[in-house]
């Protein structure tokens, strides 16, 4: 099961397909954010055509795509992430895979691009590198030169980037520089920043509602990007988690659909980017309601232990007990209907199916407990 989730987010489609109704139709998806490989150390794995399969299970049309972590090092990967791209029919579009330690980093960098690479993917996890660095100094001047993407992992596992990435916006504005999974290692650093420079841009390859209602309320919508982390997970939770995000926080259809896929065309074209207003904020939230940020808790808790291969029966018993409401109270209605997911869940786990089978109900109703007062107050 190479593209993690796929099968299992089948209890999704109810939700997923009441959020592209409000996105309506003639929506050109564009995935910023998935890999291939097979010698990755955390023994995750996707084939191109598998890849294109789950596109295509999501009605999505194109992604970028790149190595994953290859520890005999990036050329033999990056060509055949090029020679994919190549044979995909547009579906997919090559980034170059580049570890800033590699003493031909550059070398290869300018190789990937002469054969059609689109820009290059840098990360400090995995490759073992902290910023500021000066080969990846280069290679963002590189890309400004050219006027193309550098994507970096934001997510766990790293110190903030916040300074350093402040610094290479504004030193090599030709570059557009990408925060993977909502740049959750620098939200609350840079969310003061971006709105005066425009090439810091986020993609959405993140499942915690709460940081992703934190990404669209304090972010410029035309700053951020619709992303999958595919095969990490399938490609119908990350976009029914944008979209419901974006509707939450009171976004148009029109500009949502830039998110989706109009934004990231316009950065691989070295094009000027759309201007799509201010960040949203947070007034169209609606009221704190304790009981959707109980469920919120406790459903991030089974996430967590579940990604940590640890039991989580208790967690999710305990996301199901905050879904309690007596009659006749306030929200018990979506209370129960969390409860339907997170039951789900239960079973799931109790019949022994893959431990990724039981996180999508859940995730269900966590995105649900997130965005429910909005949207129900709009």
């Amino acid at each position: 099961m190479p593209v993690v989730g796929l099968p299992f987010e089948d209890v999704l489609v109810e939700l997923w397909s009441r959020e592209l109704a409000w996105l309506g139709e003639s929506v050109s998806w564009f995935d910023a954010h998935t890999h291939i490989g097979h010698h990755d150390p955390d023994g995750f794995e996707a084939d191109p055509e598998e890849l294109i399969a789950a596109l295509d299970a999501a009605g999505q049309q194109r992604a970028l795509v790149f190595a994953m972590q290859e520890p005999d090092g990036y050329r033999g990967p990056n060509d055949w992430v090029l020679r994919s791209c190549a044979e995909s029919d547009g579906r997919l579009v090559p980034l170059a895979r580049i570890d800033p330690k590699a003493p031909d980093a550059m070398e290869e960098a300018r190789r990937c691009l002469a054969a059609g690479a689109r820009g290059f993917k840098l990360h400090p996890r995995s490759d073992g590198f902290v910023l500021p660095h000066p080969v990846v100094e280069e290679l963002v001047a590189l890309a400004g030169e050219h006027r193309l993407p550098v994507l970096f992992h934001a997510g766990r596992g790293i110190p903030d980037l916040g300074d350093p990435i402040v610094h290479l916006a504004t030193e090599h504005p030709g570059a557009r520089l990408i925060l993977a999974h909502a740049g959750i290692s620098d939200l609350g650093l840079l969310a003061p920043h971006v709105g005066r420079l425009p090439n810091i841009l986020f993609d959405t390859s993140w499942w915690h509602v709460s940081d992703m209602l934190t990404l669209f309320a304090t972010v410029p919508p035309g700053q951020i990007l619709y992303a999958s982390d595919m095969p990490y997970g399938g490609p119908r939770y990350p976009a029914l988690l944008m979209l419901r995000c974006a509707r939450a926080v009171g976004l148009t259809p029109e500009q949502a659909a830039v998110i989706a896929g109009g934004q990231i065309e316009r950065v691989l074209a070295g094009d000027d980017l759309l201007d799509l207003g201010p960040a949203a904020g947070t007034g169209n939230l609606g009221a704190r309601v304790l009981s959707f940020e109980r469920v919120i808790s406790y459903v991030a808790t089974a996430v967590q232990v579940t990604f940590l291969q640890g039991d989580a029966t208790q967690a999710f018993s305990l996301a199901r007990l905050a879904c309690q409401a007596p009659d006749g109270a306030q929200h018990r209605e979506v209370l129960n209907e969390m409860d339907r997911y997170i039951a789900v869940s239960q079973q799931r786990m109790a019949e022994g199916m893959h431990p990724f089978a039981s996180l999508y109900p859940a995730l269900a109703a966590m995105v649900l407990a997130g965005t429910a007062e909005a949207l129900l107050s709009a």
